[in-house]
């Protein structure tokens, strides 16, 4: 019988209540773990599938969490007439942010869990002790102020600097979904964000969500910033952008000229020509739009 490569994984699931938006992160030493790992449904809840994860029963725990099914028979239909039940780690999160949590006894340790409130974290084969740092850095940085994503980016590096997967890193993905939040409110699907196998998966993970703030700056809390209120490290920043969306040392300085540019680029969002104010995204984000622009 041919086996199967387990998804090693560390993991952080959450949900916003005020806003209802249900998103998973997770990495791992396994190629394109996005692809298997995280589910949610915007209307039902969250489901985790790791170790030995399992599509089909995960996609099935979505229905059954649509319906408002309880957590424990989700749990049990999705381990029902599983031979390999044993070595698989399951997280589940209904629509009111309860969670249930599975630990296979056959999966490879260090096997953690743990669930606060709106939120669970599970990994195995880790470095012990990474699932508590992730669930300390995620609940200090929402005590902070910080937005769900960026608390959960916070959670998985914490995670990461503890040990993580002890194998290494090669992927990791970002899945958040919300009702009528996708591209021009099409689907539920607000972010879905995938590094499938690189040296750095969860920094290049961090990157693309600042991009995804800079070409979607109204799903994000942000200030306006007058052009002549900007500090010199703003300017020194703003210049740098411009020149190499523009590949010119010729940086535009026309209100016209700077918003055709962005224009082109998506960025638009990101300047009101009228007030000429800069969204302060920009340089809150823009270093890693920056480093995507230099490769």
């Amino acid at each position: 019988m041919r086996s199967e490569p387990m998804i090693a994984t560390f993991t952080i699931a959450a949900r916003d209540p005020a806003t209802q938006t249900y998103a998973v992160l997770t990495a791992s030493n396994f190629l394109a773990v996005g692809a298997l790992v995280p589910w949610i449904d915007a209307r039902g809840g969250i489901v985790v599938t790791q170790s030995f994860a399992h599509p089909e029963s995960a996609a099935l725990a979505l229905e059954n969490l649509r319906h408002d099914t309880p957590l424990k028979r989700v749990l049990e239909s999705f381990l029902e007439d599983d031979p390999i039940a044993k070595k698989r780690q399951v997280g589940l999160m209904n629509r009111h942010g309860e969670c249930m949590l599975y630990d296979g006894p056959d999966c490879t340790p260090a096997i953690e869990s743990m669930q606060g409130e709106n939120f669970f974290v599970c990994g195995n084969m880790l470095v012990g002790g990474t699932i508590e740092a992730m669930a300390k850095a995620y609940t200090d940085a929402l005590r902070h102020g910080l937005e769900l994503g960026d608390a959960m980016l916070r959670a998985m590096l914490a995670g990461q600097q503890h040990g993580g997967d002890y194998r290494g890193k090669l992927a990791a993905a970002m899945l958040m979904k919300r009702p009528g939040a996708g591209y021009m409110g099409s689907s539920d699907t607000l972010v879905d964000l995938r590094v499938d196998a690189s040296a750095h998966p969860l920094a290049e993970l961090r990157d693309l969500y600042s991009l995804f703030k800079l070409y979607n700056p109204h799903h994000f809390d942000h200030s306006m910033i007058p052009e002549a209120q900007l500090s010199p490290a703003d300017n020194k920043l703003l210049a740098s952008l411009l020149a190499l969306l523009k590949h010119s040392d010729q940086i535009p300085h026309e209100p016209e000229q700077v918003l055709e540019l962005l224009e082109r680029h998506n960025l638009a969002g990101n300047y009101d020509i009228n007030k000429q104010r800069f969204s302060s995204l920009l340089f809150s984000e823009g270093h890693a739009l920056l480093r995507l622009l230099r490769v």
